[in-house]
């Protein structure tokens, strides 16, 4: 059964039986997310990590792609989502998009719009999604587990029962694609810009949408890292599978993506989950596991116990250790995505010859594309100075 053909589970099923959910399960509590653990947590320093974002207070380092140039464009890329996370800071202790979902829609009108087909309707929901710059959409039934319990503000080290509204029924997913080239570059600061621009569009697309929404006389709510947990809801509207590298890997740009949530009470159609190899493929690949330079990923089997409690109990899966991988992130005084840059699936699925791998993955002859990946070295840093 654990095999069985997604499209004739319910997403709920396929993801309890994918993940073997147990009884114990509960919702997952913000404040012990390891970016919060870092505020109330003293066994977590972040040092000058956060304070790095403001480019008065970086450090450059020797090492390319940690210069004033690098960081002031990585920092450039982040402005705007910064911006618009603190609007509602120093009144009410928020910030958007992190720690709480965004609340900057202007009211829509008394009259909803003329009723369609409900596949009409999922249609064009998509289709905007679309054209205002998501790479791929899916929908799902809001599944309440993936909610976090509480929410965590920053300013007051407190938490908070989380207050989404109960009558939002469903999330729509939003994948938006990073930029390949910069990925290359990682670990740099510079390559932390790819981060900076996948939340600037994610905070347009997904705010956007949500305004469409309500402008058709529905309730909306635009979503970033706050509020739930995206993976599983990706997964559950079909957009992609679990990797080994505690990531989202997606049938159309591999894990270099960033995802987006729009929480509605607009009647739409599910999507199912889809399958295409991803575990299978994980199963013989350590490619992750051997290049984080901490350990951060587990090189083993999927397992129920996490390393610590920053990540989930109860569900049988590979989880990256949060507190290896923010120590390096530290130490850095950037981001991180060794795990994206060296992964099989990230490609630049533009080209024949890659999407011709990503076929190879889904079938028994994997371990061919795992061996010309490491032929062709398509993992290899790039360096910051020939990206400039």
């Amino acid at each position: 059964m654990k095999n069985a053909n997604p499209s004739t589970q319910s997403a709920m099923a396929f993801i309890d039986r994918e993940f073997e959910i147990g009884a114990n399960y509960q919702r997952f509590d913000q404040r012990n997310d390891i970016f919060s653990r870092a505020i109330w947590d003293p066994s977590v320093k972040p040092k000058n990590f956060f304070k790095s974002y403001d480019v008065a207070n970086y450090q450059p380092k020797k090492s390319k792609g940690f210069d004033h140039w690098d960081y002031a464009l990585r920092n450039a890329s982040w402005h705007l989502t910064d911006v618009v996370a603190e609007l509602k800071w120093h009144s009410e202790g928020k910030v958007e998009g992190f720690t709480n979902y965004y609340s900057i829609q202007t009211p829509g009108p008394k009259v909803k719009a003329p009723e369609l087909s409900l596949s009409e309707t999922t249609s064009r929901i998509k289709k905007a999604a679309r054209v205002l710059g998501a790479g791929d959409v899916g929908i799902c039934r809001l599944d309440r587990r993936w909610l976090y319990s509480h929410q965590f503000q920053r300013k007051t080290g407190t938490s908070a029962k989380l207050d989404l509204p109960k009558h939002l029924s469903h999330a729509i997913i939003l994948i938006l694609p990073m930029d390949h080239r910069l990925t290359q570059t990682i670990p740099s600061a510079l390559g932390g810009t790819t981060t900076g621009l996948g939340y600037a569009a994610s905070l347009n697309v997904a705010n956007a949408l949500a305004q469409f929404i309500v402008n058709l006389g529905y309730d909306a709510v635009a979503s970033l890292n706050d509020t739930a947990l995206s993976i599983p809801m990706a997964i559950q509207a079909g957009l992609g599978e679990y990797g080994r590298n505690g990531l989202l890997i997606t049938s159309k740009f591999g894990p270099n993506v960033r995802i987006a949530k729009v929480f509605t009470d607009l009647p739409l159609q599910i999507d199912r989950p889809t399958r295409f190899g991803v575990k299978e493929f994980c199963s013989i690949c350590q490619k992750c596991a051997n290049a984080c330079p901490v350990k951060a990923i587990p090189g083993g089997k999927p397992q129920v116990k996490p390393p610590n409690f920053s990540s989930h109990n109860a569900i049988t899966k590979w989880t990256v250790n949060a507190e290896k991988c923010f120590k390096f992130w530290v130490g850095m005084n950037t981001d991180c995505a060794i795990c994206i840059r060296v992964c099989p699936y990230n490609k630049d699925y533009s080209k024949w010859w890659n999407r011709l791998g990503f076929k190879l993955a889904a079938t028994p002859l994997r371990k061919m594309m795992l061996w010309l990946d490491n032929l062709m070295q398509f993992e290899k840093r790039l360096s910051p100075i020939k990206w400039w």
